[in-house]
C-alpha cells in the first residue's frame, strides 16, 4: 500500500511539474492552459490581448491592467469563455496565460497566446 501511495505521489508531482510544448513554438501547455513569456510590460501585453481577442471576432471583449498584472476575457459565439491573464515577471517582461473554456483547448489557446506575444512584441 505504501509503495502505491509513493508511486502515485511521484506521478502526480511529475505531471504537475512538467510543461509540454504546444502546437505553437514558444508556447507551453498543461492542456487546460497555455502560456508564454512576452517581452513587454503588463499594460502593453494586456492591450495586445484585447486587440487579438477583438481581431478574432469574439464577443464581449473586456480588458484591464495594472503595472503588476492584467486580464482580458471574451466569449465565442457558443458562449465558451476565453480568459487571458498577464503577470509581471520584471519591468520589461510578462507572462501571458490563456484558458479556453472550462477544460481548455490547447490548440486554440496556444494560437491566441502566440498572437498576443507577437502583437505585444511588435512582430
Amino acid at each position: 500500500m505504501r509503495n502505491a501511495l509513493v508511486l502515485t505521489a511521484a506521478l502526480a508531482l511529475a505531471i504537475g511539474l512538467s510543461a509540454c510544448k504546444s502546437s505553437e513554438s514558444g508556447v507551453k501547455t498543461s492542456y487546460r492552459s497555455q502560456w508564454t513569456e512576452v517581452m513587454a510590460n503588463t499594460e502593453k501585453t494586456t492591450d495586445a490581448a484585447k486587440s487579438v481577442l477583438e481581431g478574432e471576432g469574439l464577443k464581449d471583449v473586456k480588458a484591464e491592467s495594472t503595472a503588476l498584472d492584467g486580464k482580458a476575457s471574451a466569449k465565442k459565439a457558443d458562449g465558451t469563455k476565453i480568459n487571458v491573464s498577464v503577470k509581471k515577471k520584471n519591468d520589461k517582461t510578462s507572462e501571458v496565460t490563456v484558458v479556453v473554456g472550462t477544460m481548455g483547448d490547447p490548440d486554440e489557446g496556444a494560437m491566441i497566446a502566440k498572437k498576443i506575444k507577437e502583437k505585444a512584441e511588435g512582430k
